[in-house]
């Protein structure tokens, strides 16, 4: 009994591990980085995983993954930060700290031009990295027999993920059947997402109290002084210039007035160079960073806002009536319909899909990965249990490994971002009683998830004929 129990033990040790949540006042040098939040860079997690139970050996694999590191998509996000220090640069309002940053907004700029959001050099690594480690850790379901199916939605830099990994496989096992495409034909399930909660998911409630939010945890005040010898450049900066000319019906003189409006663009500077700053791991070969543009207290607040938009556009709360996360559940739908075929058939194969983070999101918290379909109250309390560095980042991805016995017993692990996670149902116990954690009875996961797709029809029904 006692054996029993320390092994148990040890069997939750990585869940304690990887469920770790730092707090504000903890933040270091050494773990800084998870303040990327939606864009921190994917590494190898290093983990040892637990035993299978007796007898059971695994033959199939439902994955769905998100592109690996990028540059950011959108060019105002590189231009604007780089152009407003340059022009303080000019007019000779800039800190030497000021022209330490541009100099290296300079480089980023350049660096992404002609390349908004396509797959960096450190994303293609990710993805092999990822296949590599699937053949070291299941060489039972990929090796020269396997059947390989992968998919990947239209973008490139999707398409680009899914290449390397497929390239992976090839290298080390060049005898595979792969079967990989992308196209809009797959995309009802692979990024798709149901009108009918549109409304919910755009509430006023929705937008009022992550506006609410984000004014309270945006502080650029500190930083503006840091990098400007003159804040009114930023906080008064140029909107618009309008000209009026005025003149005599009789042919008078004209006058000419010339009206400058300004605005405070002190917020929209922090925000835009926090985004480079927290894609910086996209870039490490460039070798530097713009960790020390902020302190640590503004390199959370920054980070408490990406969380709860992500969480506001892919949980469960009151503010969007509960269902964002159904959105994606034809997602979820084909990863039941695939599993009951590739059961049916009992050969070692794997479905592979490569996606967006616009995905993965809601299909976690839908399928209750971990503590992911956690819906606090108040919104403050979000950052307590919900933390998006532990569940969606460049190159995030859901595994599912099935197992089965002689007897045809069907076991389940869900793996994310390659560490052991939970599932919302009761673990495997064996004839003796002994518990396995992450090993579930596949009936039991699949009826309840089959259950939320039906709650999910009468939901849809109730919105749609409102």
């Amino acid at each position: 009994m006692k054996k029993t129990i320390i092994a148990s033990l040890v069997l939750l040790l990585p869940l304690a591990l990887c469920a770790e949540i730092t707090k504000k006042e903890d933040i270091n040098k050494d773990n800084l980085y998870k303040f990327r939040g939606s864009m921190l860079e994917y590494v190898d997690p290093g983990v040892t995983y637990s035993k299978a139970p007796k007898g059971f050996k695994p033959f199939y694999m439902s994955h769905y993954g998100r592109h690996g590191s990028r540059y950011l998509l959108n060019t105002p996000q590189y231009n604007d930060p780089y152009s407003i220090l340059k022009q303080a640069d000019d007019k000779g309002v800039l800190t030497d700290f000021g022209k330490d940053v541009l100099r290296r907004l300079e480089i980023m700029a350049k660096d992404a031009d002609g390349h908004l959001g396509d797959l960096t050099i450190v994303g293609q690594q990710q993805h092999r990295g990822i296949a590599r480690r699937m053949v070291r850790n299941y060489p039972e379901i990929f090796n020269k027999k396997t059947t390989i199916v992968a998919r990947s939605t239209t973008s490139h830099r999707v398409m680009a993920s899914m290449t390397a990994a497929m390239m992976e496989f090839s290298s080390i096992l060049p005898q595979m059947n792969i079967d990989y495409n992308c196209s809009d034909y797959d995309r009802g399930y692979m990024n798709y997402e149901d009108r009918a909660i549109n409304s919910a998911k755009n509430s006023r409630e929705r937008n009022a109290a992550v506006n609410a939010f984000n004014a309270k945890y945006t502080n650029p005040e500190r930083l503006m002084c840091a990098l400007f010898t003159d804040t009114t450049f930023i906080t008064r900066y140029p909107r618009q210039t309008s000209t009026s000319r005025t003149g005599t019906a009789g042919g008078g003189q004209e006058t000419t007035t010339t009206s400058t409006q300004t605005t405070n663009r002190s917020g929209d500077l922090y925000t835009k160079i926090y985004d480079i700053a927290a894609n910086m791991g996209s870039h490490t070969y460039l070798g530097f960073d713009l960790d020390d543009v902020f302190t640590y207290d503004e390199w959370y607040e920054s980070w408490l806002q990406n969380n709860l938009y992500w969480f506001s556009v892919s949980g469960y709360h009151d503010m969007t009536q509960n269902v964002v996360p159904y959105g994606h559940a034809t997602l979820l739908q084909d990863i039941l319909d695939k599993a009951d075929e590739a059961l049916a058939k009992g050969t070692p194969s794997a479905n592979l899909r490569y996606g967006h983070d616009t995905a993965l999101y809601p299909l976690l918290c839908l399928m209750e990965i971990n503590d992911c379909a956690y819906a606090p109250k108040d919104i403050e309390d979000l950052a307590n249990k919900w933390v998006n560095y532990d569940i969606v980042h460049m190159g995030s991805n859901l595994q599912l490994i099935f197992f089965k016995n002689k007897k045809g017993t069907i076991l389940v692990r869900a793996l994310l971002n390659e560490e052991e996670a939970t599932l919302p149902v009761e673990c495997y116990k064996d004839a003796k009683g002994v518990e396995y954690p992450y090993f579930y009875e596949w009936d039991k996961v699949e009826k309840y998830y089959r259950d939320i797709l039906s709650k999910w029809t009468r939901i849809r029904a109730e919105l749609t004929s409102n």
